[in-house]
């Protein structure tokens, strides 16, 4: 099959690559900068380019007509600007040039939806949805919610807390409850619904078989590294000073940072199992999920020669 991934350089889609490589998938990647795809691509030589900034509609490259199915994996949450103006901009111009070609699928990973007061980072996530609905070919969305992994940015936020602050006083959304899923899970539904017409035009969550508190996160964490943590739950802090305070204590920025925030006072629970009468596939844990991020993390500091980030 000849598929299209758009968000080639981002966290999910250089994870994607090899899974769709080693089913032996022709892969179209759409890069902004080919030069810097390259350099930072252990798969340029496998993949074909194309180039073009969805922001921009003339700079986007054509697309090969042959396309069977297209990934949309952008996000813009941590521009300064407004993110979901620009989500949505880059929705409408993904979906116009895609509608020159012949794909009979696009696949979206977006935030589960539990809530009609959502938070403007899943709000946005939902409009993209609707953009990319009006594209000629069948959408499957995919909602997810906290995606644990080395890399993601919530699983570095939960590894720089708990790494840095033997005692914490975390504000009332550390007692929100979500369903963390595996990046490997993750990967493995977006390779299973690939032209799996059974997901043609419908939505599905998935999740791990987990629900926890992010502060039950935290604590797993430090179990699984074996730390001795305390964390006090402080329910007066402000959403802007929770995001300053991420911001200081992790390595994500701030505008990144008080979108996450805005996001944790939604529960983000599997309400809908369905995924499971079409991909049968049994989800890691949330502490399974954990030991193997730590694993690749120690793994690449110790390949790169790197001061370890674990310690």
């Amino acid at each position: 099959m000849k598929v299209l991934l758009a968000g080639a350089n981002g966290y999910i889609g250089t994870r994607l690559i090899p899974v769709l490589l080693e089913k032996g998938h022709d892969v179209i990647c759409l890069v902004r900068d080919k030069r810097r795809f390259h350099e930072h691509s252990e798969f340029s030589e496998r993949v074909t380019l194309v180039t073009g900034d969805l922001l921009r509609e003339s700079s986007i490259e054509a697309f090969p007509t042959d396309v069977d199915a297209a990934y949309y994996l952008v996000h813009s949450m941590s521009q300064a600007q407004d993110f979901a103006a620009l989500e949505a901009l880059s929705a409408y111009n993904f979906v116009h040039a895609l509608d020159k070609t012949n794909c009979r699928q696009s696949i979206f990973l977006s935030g589960i939806i539990n809530s009609e007061n959502l938070s403007r980072h899943l709000e946005s996530r939902k409009h993209v949805e609707d953009v990319l609905k009006e594209g000629k070919s069948a959408l499957t969305v995919l909602r997810a919610a906290i995606i644990i992994g080395s890399g993601s940015a919530s699983f570095e936020i939960i590894r720089d807390l708990t790494e840095k602050l033997p005692i914490m006083t975390v504000p009332r959304w550390a007692n929100t409850r979500c369903q963390p899923i595996g990046i490997r899970d993750v990967l493995g539904y977006l390779e299973s619904v690939m032209l799996n017409e059974k997901t043609f035009n419908h939505n599905f969550d998935i999740g791990g078989p987990d629900i926890l508190t992010f502060k039950e996160m935290m604590l797993t964490y430090a179990k699984v590294r074996h730390l001795k943590r305390r964390i006090i739950t402080i329910p007066f802090l402000s959403p802007k000073i929770s995001s300053y305070w991420l911001h200081f204590v992790t390595s994500v920025s701030y505008t990144l940072a008080q979108s996450l925030v805005n996001s944790m006072k939604n529960e983000t629970i599997m309400h809908d199992h369905a995924i499971d009468d079409i991909v049968l596939r049994q989800c890691l844990t949330y502490e399974e999920a954990l030991q193997l991020a730590c694993t690749f993390n120690q793994t690449k500091d110790l390949v790169t020669n790197e001061p370890n980030n674990i310690n």
